[in-house]
């Protein structure tokens, strides 16, 4: 089905309130889009237009804007306050003019009378209430419950923590029933390199939906993932396949990503043009599709971010 301009603003209506809502309250920063330095903005070519990607000087997202034609645009704020996030807006304009029926606020208030309670209401700018969520946090500052509400309904996630001493793991469980589970291992190998393993499963109605295991070092480059899907009873996890990722000499960037599944095996392989000695790529072709991404950055002037460092410090 091709996305027209209606469907890309309906799904980013629907897709929102999961980016910030339902799971955790997550904070974006440079590092998720792949950028490293001083970055302040990221133009990224996309086929429907493009995507800009705004950052403050400590790294974190305050803005995006999702560009379909010069009047066709969506922008999402974001706004923090002592490393918490306060508020995330989504504005939608069509035809140049701001729409309020589908436009979201979400709007956070953080109380730690006790233990860390933040209560988030997510709104059209019609003043329409479509969610809110209650997340409680125990003495240790550990999320353990997330309320939905709602006019329909009320659900509530559990989250419980089970912790070794070379593992840890987080198990989500949306009205009594598992939701995902997240488990995280550490090992030492060979070379002496702290090797991260990052198992995370998903359930749907309580039964196997789809799982992937991740293997890092501790710079943050993936070895390899696994990927496993329910097997014919659905009663558990079963093997699906492997990707396996090597990397360019001096860059922390992907040189090729090799996918085994029985007995095909398929190699994807990437270039890159950088921008200078900056340590960001600019453009990244993907043979054998022979796709391409290209993007445009800023960066915070040297003396600028320099100066402001000499005043924290201070």
């Amino acid at each position: 089905m091709t996305l027209t301009k209606h469907h890309l603003y309906l799904l980013a209506i629907f897709l929102l309130p999961f980016s910030i809502g339902a799971q955790e309250l997550r904070i974006f920063t440079k590092a998720d889009f792949n950028l490293v330095g001083n970055v302040k903005k990221s133009t990224v070519i996309t086929k429907y237009g493009k995507e800009e990607f705004y950052f403050n000087k400590d790294g974190k997202l305050n803005k995006s804007i999702t560009r379909y034609t010069d009047q066709d645009y969506s922008i999402t704020y974001y706004r923090y306050k002592n490393n918490e996030i306060l508020e995330k807006r989504l504005e939608n304009y069509r035809d140049g003019v701001f729409d309020k029926s589908t436009s979201i606020a979400h709007i956070l208030k953080i109380d730690t009378t006790n233990n860390k309670h933040i209560t988030e209401k997510i709104l059209t700018y019609s003043k329409k209430f479509l969610d809110q969520y209650e997340y409680e946090f125990d003495a240790d500052d550990k999320l353990i419950v997330i309320k939905r509400i709602n006019n329909e309904e009320v659900d509530e996630t559990t989250i419980k923590y089970t912790t070794t001493d070379n593992e840890k793991e987080q198990a989500f469980y949306l009205n009594g029933k598992i939701l995902k589970s997240v488990r995280e291992s550490y090992k030492t190998n060979t070379k002496n390199e702290k090797i991260k393993t990052v198992l995370t499963k998903q359930f749907l109605d309580g039964k196997p939906l789809k799982a992937e295991e991740v293997v890092s070092k501790e710079n943050g480059t993936i070895i390899y993932k696994d990927y496993f899907v329910p097997d014919a009873t659905e009663s558990k996890f079963v093997f699906d396949k492997k990707e396996t990722y090597t990397y360019k000499p001096e860059e922390l960037v992907i040189d090729k990503i090799t996918v085994t599944k029985g007995k095909t095996t398929k190699e994807i392989t990437y270039m890159h043009q950088f921008d200078g000695d900056k340590g960001n790529w600019i453009k990244q072709v993907i043979s054998p599709d022979n796709t391409y991404t290209t993007r445009k950055i800023e960066y915070y002037p040297e003396e600028e971010i320099s100066t402001e460092e000499k005043t924290v410090k201070q």
